[in-house]
């Protein structure tokens, strides 16, 4: 793939979902950006909401790449987005778990804190498009996240009292995530190696929840050609899509 390159952000106050509007004109380089969303999108129809103004919802269109590597687009923009917080003027340190969680250590331990969706479309005009969204937990009090497993950039860089992010800060972040990502998805070889060093899930003892509600436990020895999570265990290897798969939590 040529080098991506990004048209100026459309920066919205409010949407019902970045993912939607972006995909009702999916141009190769469209980005749509908003304060906040009414109607969020998560994996598996789950849905992702934050009280305005204290995250960002970033969406993007990029060229479908060989469909052997398309599952790689969700995992390199998680990898972006990470990049972005630990390089970011205000750094957090970000490691990633499989397939499209960033987490952020905040108090001692490591919390969600963006969440990645990504949908293939046949792009009509434009040619096969990928659209991946990117929602950062940005200025949330630990009242305001949904799950205590969570956190913000502003819990993370020292809690409920003195971190406020400046202004211009989530702007900054989401043009450094804008860069990165354009490089990683340009060279998907290269994301895909760099991915496999920042990812947490690599090594542990996990336990992958299928939709059918059956789950395999085992160790998490690799992520595949495809971007598929590779488990060792219960005296076989299996091979895990991230479609196939509703969670993947440490083993007890």
């Amino acid at each position: 793939m040529t080098h991506l390159t990004w048209e100026r952000p459309e920066w919205l106050p409010s949407t019902d979902s970045t993912n939607l509007l972006a995909a009702r004109d999916p141009r190769p380089g469209r980005v749509v950006v908003a304060d906040h969303q009414s109607g969020g999108l998560g994996r598996r129809g789950r849905t992702w909401t934050a009280p305005p103004g204290t995250s960002v919802a970033i969406s993007v269109v990029i060229p479908a790449p060989d469909p052997r590597l398309i599952g790689w687009v969700p995992l390199v923009t998680g990898l972006a987005v990470a990049r972005a917080l630990t390089d970011s003027r205000y750094a957090v340190p970000a490691v990633l778990k499989w397939p499209n969680d960033v987490l952020a250590q905040d108090d001692g331990e490591w919390r969600k804190i963006c969440g990645v969706l990504a949908q293939a479309l046949p792009g009509g005009a434009h040619g096969p498009v990928v659209v991946v969204g990117a929602g950062i937990n940005i200025d949330q009090t630990r009242d305001q996240l949904p799950v205590p497993t969570a956190t913000s950039w502003r819990l993370a860089r020292g809690g409920e009292r003195g971190a406020l992010l400046p202004d211009g800060a989530r702007e900054q972040l989401v043009t450094d995530y804008l860069d990165r990502l354009a490089d990683l998805v340009s060279d998907l070889a290269a994301g895909r190696a760099a991915y496999v060093g920042q990812c947490s899930t690599l090594g542990q003892r996990v336990q992958v929840h299928l939709p059918e509600g059956g789950t395999r436990t085992g160790t998490a020895v690799d992520i595949d050609d495809s971007g598929a999570l590779v488990v060792e265990g219960e005296g076989r290897r299996t091979v895990h899509l991230a479609g196939d798969v509703v969670h993947v939590r440490p083993a007890g």
